[in-house]
């Protein structure tokens, strides 16, 4: 069954919240302070109600994008939060491309074409590598210092190596992974 099949349009149109089939009554919404701060819990409850579910998805990466999409919408650092986030739960293990590239016998410089191969990363203009919209399923961007425009180094999960043998046996290249 599709995740919005219980979602009560009419109800969110007219309250701002919405039942479920089955659950119990949402809390009144307060009224927002100003447009600026509904937009913000906009965000978080999008974050949270994807997290929900996508099982993929942890609540701290959907909470991280939110604080992604925050930042762009209304231009406000997020980024005191974003390290709260990292503090408050260690995410599952992840590893570099030098990591993954160890793993299966491959340079890195090979490891990261592999990558951009399969469609997860791109090289970015200023040389460095950045997720695709398909990376972001089997990696995050994390930023190697609190500023803003700082480098980020991507973590990737251990599951990309399946895709990476699954595109090595397709394509019938024998690149250590097959």
């Amino acid at each position: 069954m599709h995740p919005l099949a219980h979602f009560n349009f009419e109800a969110h149109r007219k309250t701002g919240s919405h039942t479920v089939s089955g659950a119990p009554s949402p809390q009144p919404r307060l009224a927002p302070v100003s447009p600026l701060q509904d937009l913000v819990l906009a965000h978080l409850e999008v974050a949270k109600t994807l997290a929900s579910f996508i099982s993929s998805l942890t609540p701290e990466l959907a909470a991280a994008r939110a604080l992604d999409a925050i930042h762009t919408d209304t231009g406000l650092t997020m980024e005191p939060h974003r390290r709260g986030l990292s503090a408050a739960a260690k995410p599952p293990a992840r590893l570099t491309a030098a990591q993954l590239s160890q793993k299966v016998g491959l340079s890195i410089q090979t490891m990261n074409l592999r990558l951009e191969a399969c469609g997860l990363q791109r090289q970015a203009a200023s040389g460095r590598w950045e997720l695709t919209d398909a990376g972001w399923e089997y990696a995050e961007a994390v930023p190697l210092s609190p500023h803003e425009d700082s480098a980020c180094e991507l973590l990737w999960r251990p599951e990309v190596l399946g895709v990476l043998e699954d595109a090595a046996r397709s394509s019938a290249i024998s690149v250590g992974l097959g």
